[in-house]
């Protein structure tokens, strides 16, 4: 059977994993640097899982690159594959509440050890699927890195049950880390970027839609009583200014984008992991409107993705280099960088006199980016 149904399908489901995976994180007690600290675990629990998956999808990504066909042992292999990976919200917040108990480290352990056996299966299976596919046979299953990322959360199993009771969370993190560099590591043409397109646009729309979920219902049905929620839905509204204009750029872009590479996904993977705690940065802001340290964290989440996408502009132009539009295209990052500045003052503004400062500049910096060009133009 063919692939490309059944490619989408996959992408589906690993967006939304990923998106709901910040549905799990709970916010800090107080709008303060130690309460947010507090909630390290959480955090790094929240990273090491988006990576996870996202590697999955750049692996499997790459692989299809290169299938002609599957067949139905493929399908349900995968499809017991995205069914394990579909717990990692719940093991991962289940971890992260109890990060010293056995039965809660046990079971995300076994979650990364399936994940990375069902892969090895799958990656077989279609082998055996394509046997006159000359470029799948060039996959080596006996090459011992495949497996270093086992051996690691295996000694983190036998840590946990003798000495130390968090060492598979350890060992989850070390292989996490190890699955990141090999596949950063590896250099790989990209012949089409419409897959990935695909990917980025789901999860920037289930982002967009995430965020409705955290303005709290009214209590009466009154004009009062909607007016009470006022804070929650300027949050609201910016927060999708944000998301779609990040979403608007990413398109005009890769409108004129010929090829892409492996660094490119990683970038714009790392800038939707950032984007992707604005669901939970606005039911922050939101509670904690003239806050400094809830609107910085905001305001630090949009400068960075803006400081990503200067370096993924810098990628896509070295992987690129004869694409005449493109180069005039991004001739410039001015635009970026006027969003860094602005930001930036808005949020010594907000430190020094009024916190909100800081999210009013991530809406002007918005503005200003989409006016400047069409003044020039004028």
């Amino acid at each position: 059977m063919q692939t490309n149904r059944f490619e989408t399908f996959m992408d589906a489901v690993l967006a939304i994993i990923i998106t709901v995976l910040v549905l799990k994180l709970p916010q800090p007690e107080t709008a303060t640097w130690a309460a947010i600290l507090s909630q390290n675990i959480r955090y790094v629990t929240y990273l090491i899982c988006f990576i996870i998956i996202f590697n999955t999808w750049y692996n499997d990504h790459n692989l299809f690159q290169m299938v002609d066909e599957i067949d139905n042992s493929v399908v349900c292999v995968y499809g017991v594959l995205i069914c394990v990976i579909s717990l990692v919200p719940y093991l991962a917040t289940w971890v992260a509440l109890y990060p010293t108990s056995v039965p809660a480290q046990t079971m995300f352990g076994i979650l990364f050890l399936a994940t990375n056996v069902l892969y090895t299966i799958s990656t077989y299976l279609i082998i055996r699927a394509n046997p006159y596919n000359e470029k799948l046979k060039k996959i080596d299953l006996r090459d011992y890195r495949r497996y270093v990322p086992v051996a690691i959360i295996l000694a983190g199993f036998i840590l946990t049950y003798t000495v130390y009771p968090q060492g598979i969370y350890i060992s989850c993190i070390l292989a996490t880390f190890y699955w990141f560099v090999m596949a950063v590591m590896a250099k790989s043409e990209i012949e089409s970027s419409e897959r990935f397109e695909a990917l980025f646009d789901a999860i920037v729309a289930i982002i967009l839609t995430v965020i409705v979920l955290d303005i709290g219902m009214a209590s009466l049905g009154t004009w009062d009583a909607l007016f009470d929620l006022k804070l929650e839905f300027i949050a609201y509204f910016i927060s999708f200014i944000v998301c779609f204009n990040f979403w608007n750029y990413n398109n005009n872009l890769f409108s004129i984008v010929n090829k892409i590479n492996g660094k490119v996904i990683w970038l714009i993977g790392a800038a939707m992991f950032v984007l992707s705690l604005i669901p939970y940065l606005s039911l922050f802001v939101a509670q904690n409107f003239y806050s400094f340290v809830a609107q910085a964290c905001y305001g630090l989440d949009f400068i960075v993705v803006a400081l990503i996408s200067i370096v993924t502009a810098n990628a896509l132009k070295e992987v690129d280099k004869g694409n005449v539009a493109l180069m005039l295209a991004l001739k410039s990052n001015l635009p970026l960088f006027s969003t860094v500045v602005i930001v930036s003052v808005g949020i010594a503004i907000g430190y020094f006199f009024y916190p909100p400062a800081i999210i009013i500049s991530c809406l002007v910096s918005i503005i200003l980016v989409w006016i400047i060009p069409h003044l020039h133009r004028g």
